[in-house]
């Protein structure tokens, strides 16, 4: 467990795992993983490949990965920058990235082939991007869709979800509202 309180990030031995300074950092084993997307594709390779990582001949690897870094590369930053005015010249900041409603009409197209990302077929990619959306919703960054509103339900509704949930969010810490 990685002690986040005040300071306690920037420790000589917190800096030889994460030079930055900053969570999440994952120390399994001998690996020392930084940021989130590298975390989920090393938990998903190394405790549920070809569960929760379609393995590398699957021909569906190829979505997963895509979805897999699709959360931080699109939609964390259209949801980051939704309600900001962007430089409109070419090659200014922000330039490539898709507005807030092209981004979650390209999620919301691809949940309606199934209830998962990968269709019928539930991956770590669906807890990078169902847990970016999951937060945008409560914090209507991202406004409500239907097809986004039942996948946020669908994944807020998984047994692993709600245990992790008690555990990242005590009630004695975080009263429900």
């Amino acid at each position: 467990m990685i002690d986040a309180r005040p300071g306690k990030l920037r420790s000589q031995a917190y800096l030889q795992l994460n030079p930055t300074g900053a969570v999440p950092t994952l120390v399994d084993g001998e690996a020392v993983v930084r940021e989130t997307p590298a975390i989920c594709l090393h938990l998903a390779d190394r405790y549920g490949y070809g569960t929760l990582a379609p393995k590398i001949e699957d021909p569906r690897r190829g979505a997963y990965l895509s979805w897999m870094v699709w959360s931080s590369a699109a939609l964390e930053p259209a949801r980051a920058t939704c309600g900001m005015t962007l430089p409109e010249k070419p090659g200014g900041w922000g330039a490539g990235w898709a507005p807030l409603a092209e981004t979650t009409r390209v999620l919301a197209v691809a949940l309606e082939a199934g209830p998962y990302l990968l269709g019928d077929t539930f991956t770590a990619a669906d807890v990078m991007v169902g847990a970016t959306l999951a937060m945008g919703r409560h914090t209507d960054e991202i406004p409500a869709d239907p097809v986004l509103d039942a996948y946020v339900v669908r994944m807020e509704a998984r047994p692993a979800n709600q245990r992790a949930g008690a555990l990242n969010w005590p009630p004695e810490l975080f009263p429900p509202a």
